[in-house]
């Protein structure tokens, strides 16, 4: 598989970024300390402009350096009322490890120690002991040595670091909201809520799907009407046949809208919808508020994206938050279809709706609905409104999927590409459905052996480093093929 180049890295779309803590420690001795305070500072600013250049991070700094165990104390509390969601100590010199430990106590959250690599200072032994009296009890720490502003692969490190370490503060109090319950009897999409508080700190907001068609009934006509306008004047194509009917569309936007809506009321961080066989059967499917809530956009204009899993897929909307937090990118659910052995893709789709920035993942929203079609549902559903196809269009994806094996969570992750087809191509599955073709370094029995679901789950950019640190953080197994 060909690698691709990313010289600069990309602008994430979501507005989130994680408060990163900088707190830096010196020897005990005030004396010694005074002698170090410059040299701390400096490595202090050098952390600080790093992390600075990644759009996820933004950096709070400690008033003090820390040469005694009231100073690490009080500054690690500030650093805690101040909301940081990453640890980031700074110990160019031999730091005294305890002064380490008692912030990374009162933290409560994964640390990374960092020293440069300069050879008339200490500093390596000083994050060596650190971590020592971390582990010690059982805290969680990684070293980082060196210059990340001159070293690439530091900075490649560190930032995924931070970046996982933030993904495991902001779950921490976030509530999943599921609309609807089991759909079409798939137990790898059922949710413990006792596991998910226990493990990920996430609560579970059970809500039935007669909320969603309740509030539609109040919603703003007019804006029903705006929506539709906005919609069928940037899509590529249009259909108002049969299910696809205008009343039905606009019946699809009321569900989006009562369902943005509870988001709202109820203070959900993602959601999963059952749709099947409930709303699609006798009401109208939820594709478009599974496009619409998902995307970075909608009629009214730019917004953050909300992870929404068809299906009420619950790990799967795990996997969507996961990945869009540590991404900064709208993540989406694929039904993983079957494997193209002369093109060597998997060809994934879903019946309901893909983001339609990844038809062609620009900041345009007319650009990526140009490539976006208007379909009726399909038959097999006897509900109405529309399915909304498109090929996604090509780039470097991370692929995951968190599952459980024997009540534990694995994880699946792998590098890859979405290659680009002709939509033509998607009439050999359903030509009303979006569609992903995958270019992956794994054979299909290799693939088949080792996931552990239907449904894979897709953002833009490669953030395997970024997840296996995660996943080393949440003592979660990694599951790789080939």
């Amino acid at each position: 598989m060909k690698s691709v180049e990313m010289k600069v890295r990309p602008k994430p779309v979501t507005s989130h970024s994680f408060k990163v803590g900088l707190l830096s420690f010196s020897d005990g001795r005030l004396r010694v300390h005074n002698t170090l305070a410059d040299t701390i500072q400096r490595h202090a600013a050098v952390l600080a402009k790093a992390i600075e250049g990644d759009p996820l991070l933004t950096v709070t700094e400690a008033r003090a350096i820390a040469h005694s165990s009231r100073i690490a104390r009080d500054m690690a509390r500030e650093a805690r009322g101040a909301g940081i969601e990453v640890a980031l100590f700074n110990i160019p010199v031999f730091a005294f490890p305890n002064y380490s430990l008692l912030a990374a106590r009162i933290l409560d959250m994964p640390v990374a120690l960092s020293s440069p690599k300069d050879g008339t200072l200490p500093g390596l032994g000083g994050i060596m002991a650190a971590h020592g009296a971390l582990r010690q009890i059982g805290l969680k720490s990684r070293k980082f040595w060196g210059n990340p502003l001159e070293e690439p692969e530091v900075m490649a490190e560190l930032s995924a670091y931070c970046r996982a370490a933030g993904v495991i503060s902001r779950m921490r109090g976030s509530v999943y909201g599921l609309i609807g319950g089991r759909s079409i009897g798939m137990n790898t999409g059922a949710v413990s809520p006792q596991q998910w508080m226990m493990e990920f700190g996430v609560d579970v907001e059970h809500i039935d799907q007669l909320e969603i068609i309740r509030r539609a009934k109040g919603v703003d006509e007019d804006e029903v009407n705006r929506a539709y306008s906005w919609m069928t004047s940037h899509l590529g194509k249009i259909s108002t046949e049969g299910k696809a009917a205008p009343e039905n569309v606009k019946q699809q936007i009321r569900h989006y809208i009562a369902t943005r809506g509870i988001i709202e009321d109820f203070g959900l961080d993602f959601v999963g919808i059952k749709c099947h066989y409930d709303l699609s059967e006798y009401f109208v499917t939820s594709c478009l508020s599974a496009m619409a809530l998902n995307d970075p956009y909608d009629w009214n204009g730019p917004k953050e994206p909300i992870v929404m899993a068809c299906e009420a897929d619950g790990d799967g909307a795990l996997t969507m938050q996961i990945l869009k937090l540590i991404s900064g990118y709208p993540s989406m659910l694929l039904d993983i279809r079957g494997y193209d052995s002369r093109n060597e893709v998997y060809v994934c789709c879903n019946c309901g709706a893909l983001p339609s920035w990844y038809a062609a993942r620009s900041d345009d929203p007319r650009e990526n609905l140009a490539k976006v079609f208007l379909e009726p549902v399909i038959p097999k559903y006897g509900g109405g409104g529309a399915h909304f196809s498109h090929v996604c269009g090509e780039g470097e994806i991370t692929v995951a999927r968190m599952s459980r094996v024997g009540g534990k969570y694995h994880m699946f992750v792998a590098r890859g590409e979405f290659i680009d087809f002709p939509r033509e191509k998607m009439a050999e599955t359903c030509a009303a459905w979006p569609h992903g073709y995958i270019k992956l370094d794994i054979h299909p029995k290799d693939f088949i052996d080792v996931f552990n679901a239907n449904h894979a789950h897709v953002v833009p950019g490669d953030h395997v480093k970024a997840l296996e640190m995660y996943c080393e953080l949440m003592d979660i197994a990694v599951d790789k093929a080939g």
